[in-house]
């Protein structure tokens, strides 16, 4: 991969409003890079969130379904990008199972010693910590991670249903702009569906 260039050392081009309008109406990949190197290295606030719209536009553009084939890859992405971020919950919830189990563990050990200490209370006491507790936990965590190697096969295939080059590297964030919950197909968020102005 090649390096990218010093930022101390190579100056950021500066974009014109109406370049701005050419990169997000020429809706193709060279154009969003150099939306995003612009927008990484503008400073003033006011120049980085017209490029931003731009951006968004530019992407929009380039990643709109044009036939029922790009439509079902559209979609898929966005699967993908919900069984990813599902992963990411069940990893945090893996590590809480796994907590659990250790401090489980680490009381039954004292509560033996307890009981051993105080023979008189066995009986009374025996049941303050049970095995199963430890054994329940064990069996969520193994759970959890079924699930989440489950869904890695899962994102590994559909991955390889996507054919469409320009949905190979789509951005996550891009996805973030639609609601895939609507009965309209990818309609974007904020949309009621009539038309509204656009910065461009």
């Amino acid at each position: 991969m090649p390096k990218k260039p010093n930022k101390s050392t190579t100056p950021t081009k500066e974009l014109a409003p109406n370049e701005l309008q050419k990169l997000a109406h020429a809706g193709t990949k060279e154009a969003i890079g150099k939306l995003e190197k612009f927008i990484e290295a503008e400073k003033d606030p006011e120049k980085k969130a017209y490029a931003e719209m731009a951006l968004e536009e530019c992407e929009m553009f380039y990643y709109q379904p044009t036939n029922e084939k790009e439509e079902q890859e559209f979609l898929l992405c966005e699967l993908i990008r919900e069984h990813e971020r599902r992963i990411d919950d069940l990893i945090m919830e893996a590590e809480e199972d796994s907590f659990v189990i250790e401090k489980s563990a680490l009381e039954g050990k004292v509560h033996e010693k307890v009981l051993a200490a105080h023979k008189n209370k066995h009986e009374e006491w025996k049941y303050n910590w049970m095995e199963d507790f430890v054994f329940a936990e064990k069996h969520e965590s193994q759970k959890i991670k079924d699930e989440i190697a489950y869904k890695k096969a899962w994102i590994e295939e559909a991955q390889k249903m996507i054919t469409t080059p320009r949905y190979k590297d789509m951005s996550a964030r891009y996805l973030e702009h639609f609601d895939f919950n609507f009965d309209d197909k990818f309609r974007e968020d904020g949309d009621d569906g009539c038309d509204a102005d656009v910065p461009f």
